[in-house]
């Protein structure tokens, strides 16, 4: 399990652009949680009424959650690098899952491990391992993505990795548990996988055709893979997979409390600072857009956040706009650590314990930088970018302008662009101000072989 952090060299650049301790620095755990493709709304917290997570909930309770937290970039690969380096895409350049960030890049594992903390994680898509990737950098120790491994198996791998901790009691850890259930296929087993599908349907034959119709509207590489094919075999009732999206997050939300259940018996859970978060959110039929996270909207740049500090307040609702770029810095500076010069993100902490104001926009990207797009607490600004014919439903043509009133629309179905040039141009001004000072890190194609491949191409990432 364990592996050697970096070659010596990489090792004495770390330390040259690590941040110092302060006198204060606690030395807590830190547990990070991203649950792939978990769209904020789908939980009861952010008002998802149906869907019952009561784990969350509790967790919810002793901690802050923030209700409006959005990614930076709809994609796995490049939302974790911006999310472990608080840099935006446009400067670790990874744009796909076939990216792979720079070395110079200065991560969330290394400066901890540089400070003493023993930094771990386990990750379940392959291009997401540190020798594809590289997101991972500064690890001690890290559960391979060989395969697409569900979250019991995960809770399992990480039980594990408590039990050894016990022998190091004196020394904080660092650990990124990475879960994929609510990912497609949809992952909701025994219980879960009825659990918001209709009583007395039939997925076979309940609401017959509506799948086939929505059918049409995945991309292309969908309707051909023999994966969606064999997921999908059988079943008419679009229905029945959006109710699998739904299990899938309650799957997730007991396995998660399984874990803090296991933080409270080992008596390290009032020394633990932990973070529950999402990389993406996902399109159930919205737009046009059926089970991929394409475009900016809402249901798939926003995602879920909730933190528990030890000192921190409880049962806290937040509505301050934080990005995934923020999550670094307020680690680090919860911890008495100083920030990097370089991070795009900021401590969010004093808009949660003294009401100041967080930052007035977030920064959102698309796969390929195809859109770009920024939202602030009232309005949302798309611009496309480039020309793809990828969705059926969603046709992203360049120099096409959307704006939404998020307080007016928050299903975002009225684009009001041409009727509202004044905040078009406001919008422009702000994306300008968001990019300013483009970082110099050089990315990389990462290597990825036929296995990894296959399974990029049956998840869709093939655009």
């Amino acid at each position: 399990m364990r592996r050697p952090v970096r070659c010596l060299a990489a090792l004495l650049v770390t330390a040259l652009l690590a941040p110092t301790a302060s006198a204060e620095s606690k030395r807590w755990n830190v547990i990070l949680i991203t649950a792939d493709a978990m769209r904020g709304q789908v939980l009861p917290l952010n008002g998802n009424q149906e869907v019952t997570a009561p784990h969350l909930e509790g967790l919810a309770a002793e901690s802050v959650n923030f209700t409006r937290a959005y990614t930076n970039i709809t994609t796995t690969t490049p939302s974790h690098a911006t999310l472990l380096s608080s840099l935006y895409p446009q400067d670790h350049k990874a744009y796909s899952n076939r990216s792979r960030i720079s070395s110079e890049i200065v991560t969330l594992p290394e400066i901890l491990h540089a400070h003493g903390w023993h930094t771990a994680a386990i990750v379940n898509f392959p291009w997401l391992n540190p020798e594809t990737s590289n997101v991972p950098q500064g690890l001690d120790e890290i559960g391979r993505g060989d395969h697409v491994r569900k979250a019991d198996k995960t809770n399992a791998w990480v039980m594990r990795f408590l039990d050894g901790r016990k022998k190091q009691p004196e020394k904080p850890f660092f650990l990124w548990i990475h879960y994929i259930d609510n990912h497609t296929p949809y992952h909701a087993p025994g219980k879960y996988n009825m659990m918001y599908y209709p009583k007395g349907r039939d997925p076979r034959a309940g609401k017959s055709g509506s799948l086939q119709q929505a059918w049409r509207l995945f991309p292309q590489e969908h309707r051909d893979d023999d994966y969606f094919k064999k997921w999908l075999r059988g079943i008419t009732d679009v229905d029945y997979v959006v109710g699998t999206y739904k299990g899938s997050a309650s799957w997730i939300d007991e396995r998660v409390g399984e874990l803090v259940a296991r933080l409270k018996r080992d008596g390290i859970w009032d020394r633990t600072l932990f973070v529950f978060t999402s990389d993406h959110g996902e399109s159930m039929g919205e737009h046009k857009l059926y089970f991929v996270h394409a475009g900016l909207f809402e249901v798939t740049a926003r995602i879920p956040m909730i933190w528990h500090l030890p000192d921190g307040p409880r049962g806290k609702s937040v509505s301050e706009l934080v990005d995934l770029a923020d999550v670094m810095p307020t680690i680090l500076t919860q911890l008495g650590l100083d920030v990097p010069q370089a991070a795009r993100g900021q401590d969010f902490w004093p808009a949660v314990i003294e009401g100041q104001k967080s930052k007035g926009a977030v920064l959102l990207e698309h796969a390929g930088a195809q859109l770009e797009g920024v939202v602030t607490a009232r309005y949302k600004y798309i611009r496309h970018r480039k020309t793809r014919g990828y969705y059926p439903g969603y046709k992203i043509k360049r120099g096409r302008i959307e704006l939404y009133d998020l307080q007016a629309d928050p299903g975002e179905t009225r684009n009001i662009a041409n009727k509202q040039p004044k905040i078009v141009k406001m919008m422009q001004g702000l994306l300008k101000k968001l990019r300013a000072g483009e970082r110099t890190y050089q990315a990389g194609d990462a290597e990825i072989d036929e296995q990894t491949e296959e399974l990029l191409r049956s998840m869709g990432y093939t655009q």
